[in-house]
């Protein structure tokens, strides 16, 4: 049986921490940096639509992320900064449905 896209998906999210993770240091963490190259490689037009590109933003996220303090993110703390832009990206998806409804609608 072959996988459903959203296992797919869980699937390449795995990896691409592990790949990531290996870059430097600690091959079961990421570094700051090793977080921002993850992001803006692998879903850059997803930053940006958020807003989000700015180097600033991704390492807020990274400390509020970082809750034992070490400077690394292991692969719970990276569910946290997943979860944290799924949010987000989920708002902007009903602002913009709330939008084309209201277009439709004259309701501008």
């Amino acid at each position: 049986m072959t996988d459903t896209p959203v296992e797919e998906s869980l699937f390449q999210l795995i990896h691409s921490y592990h790949r990531y993770a290996a870059r430097e240091g600690d091959v079961e963490t990421l570094s700051l940096e090793e977080l921002k190259a993850l992001l803006m490689d692998n879903v850059p037009r997803f930053m940006e639509s958020l807003g989000r590109k700015e180097p600033y933003f991704i390492a807020e996220l990274f400390r509020a992320a970082d809750k034992d303090k070490d400077q690394q993110l292991c692969f719970d703390e990276f569910l946290y900064v997943l979860g944290r832009l799924l949010r987000d990206y989920h708002l902007q998806y009903h602002r913009q449905l709330c939008a084309q409804y209201c277009t439709q609608h004259s309701l501008y």
